[in-house]
């Protein structure tokens, strides 16, 4: 008896090994993937939305070329527009919207690739924790084009968080719209995970903190620094915080309570929340967005 139950216990030590083996595979393949996102480029520019542009290039500190476009609307007013995760330049269900609709207002526009995303350089991207560093390179080159005395930033999900990073350490920065911000990114990393279904889902789900380990030392990123709440007492200019009801990726919770910490320090923040999902609110309510984000940047930038 004793000789069958070492046998079933090897075959159950087997079969464990063979399944943290399976998990380590999947947390490597998956840690892979969010690092390396499939890069969308289009084929659309701003030219076809009936303006006139550059092509542009910023070399980050580290080397990454980050590249561009950038729209000159004629007045002091400028808006750099920060696109989210596995996103780029080209995305046409909030780029393309928010940069028609700056530009046809007269203000001067700039929107790039970040990191790893679109057609610039770069190995890795690092969810934020480098992006915002790479926004401030391309704050110095708007400064040295005359481009930055009246400067507002508006990100969309990854984005909206480094919209916030940068907003807490940049003082050039005078306004600042961040549109369904991630506020913890491995809470939102898990609710990204929990979209997909079946078996994949839940190995994914059971690799999850391995999956965040592996990614956080391969792309030599802290994870608790690119928490919001950190930041929260350190955003002292107007912001314009969007959020939605039906957003999968982003609790509203989460939104609610950095909105509450950064209200303590200042008055000039404002929330929005609508019905929408994850950054789908402008395609959702276009008019009312239009009339919200002018107003916000006409008055703070003025």
């Amino acid at each position: 008896m004793s000789l069958v139950i070492a046998e079933v216990l090897q075959a159950l030590l087997a079969v464990v090994i063979a399944f943290l083996g399976l998990l380590v595979v999947i947390s490597y393949i998956a840690s892979s993937k969010m690092l390396r996102p499939t890069r969308k480029v289009g084929s659309w520019s701003p030219h076809d939305l009936g303006f006139e542009y550059e092509k542009v290039e910023v070399r980050t500190q580290d080397g990454v070329i980050l590249r561009g476009w950038l729209v000159k609307g004629g007045s002091d007013k400028t808006v750099l527009a920060i696109h989210g995760y596995t996103s780029s330049k080209w995305d046409e269900g909030y780029m393309k919207q928010i940069l028609e609709m700056l530009a046809r207002n007269n203000f001067n526009v700039a929107v790039f690739d970040m990191r790893a995303h679109g057609e610039s350089t770069g190995e890795y991207t690092t969810l934020g924790f480098r992006e915002s560093e790479d926004v401030m390179r391309i704050i110095d080159w708007l400064e040295e084009r005359g481009l930055a005395s009246k400067l507002g930033l508006i990100g969309y999900s990854m984005g909206g968080a480094i919209t916030l990073m940068v907003s807490s350490m940049d003082p050039r920065v005078k306004a600042a719209v961040a549109d369904s911000p991630y506020i913890d990114i491995r809470s939102s990393g898990k609710r990204w995970i929990a979209r997909v279904r079946g078996v994949t889902g839940l190995l994914l789900r059971a690799s999850y903190p391995l999956i965040v380990w592996l990614t956080a030392k391969r792309a030599r990123i802290d994870p608790e620094k690119l928490v919001m709440y950190g930041f929260a007492d350190k955003i002292r200019i107007p912001l314009l915080i969007v959020a939605g009801e039906g957003d999968d990726l982003v609790p509203l919770e989460e939104i609610k309570t950095f909105y509450e910490r950064v209200r303590k320090v200042n008055e000039k923040a404002e929330l929005w929340i609508t019905p929408s999902r994850h950054v789908s609110t402008i395609t959702d309510s276009p008019r009312e967005y239009e009339s919200k984000v002018l107003e916000f940047f006409n008055r703070w930038l003025a």
